[in-house]
């Protein structure tokens, strides 16, 4: 254990002297993506298809950051439309023990199919808007996915599809 402690400090204490340089990027024959520590070496890159593929990266970017976005909201919504389930059914049980017959209703048994109480309105309320939004949700990343495809000819590898 003491050794490995050592080993913690001795790299803590390197990885605090070593200075990062810039990171360059640069395509070789093949097309495929190079990074290295210094400009790549005979580069031939026209600037106009240089500054198309910026554009692509930003723009990938940007729609990567959308989508997670979309995704963060939709986990939330769906945890929420979850949780409103969950309680309404509680209330609900609670309702039908509640109507066999109790000294609020002489003993009479109440039609408790039918009758909600405020709090179960309210939350029903809420799942509705909730439910809507989720919808909502759906659709943006749908249209973010068609953006998407139109803009780079296909979906990138880096998309991950909804469940």
């Amino acid at each position: 254990m003491r050794v490995v402690g050592w080993m913690v400090l001795v790299v803590a204490v390197c990885a605090g002297v070593a200075r990062a340089g810039d990171i360059y990027r640069s395509t070789d024959a093949a097309g495929r993506p190079v990074f290295s520590n210094g400009p790549g070496a005979g580069e031939a890159r026209a600037p106009a298809a240089s500054a198309s593929r910026e554009e692509a990266d930003e723009f990938s970017t940007d729609a990567s950051l959308r989508r997670q976005a979309l995704e963060r909201d939709l986990r939330g919504s769906e945890r929420r439309l979850r949780d409103l389930d969950a309680r309404l059914a509680e209330l609900g049980r609670a309702r039908m023990r509640n109507a066999a017959g109790s000294e609020a209703t002489g003993g009479v048994r109440a039609p408790a199919a039918e009758v909600r109480s405020e709090e179960e309105n309210v939350l029903g309320a809420e799942r509705e808007q909730v439910a809507q939004h989720v919808a909502d949700v759906r659709g943006a990343y749908a249209k973010l996915r068609d953006e998407v495809t139109a803009r780079l000819g296909g979906t990138p590898g880096w998309w991950i599809d909804l469940r």
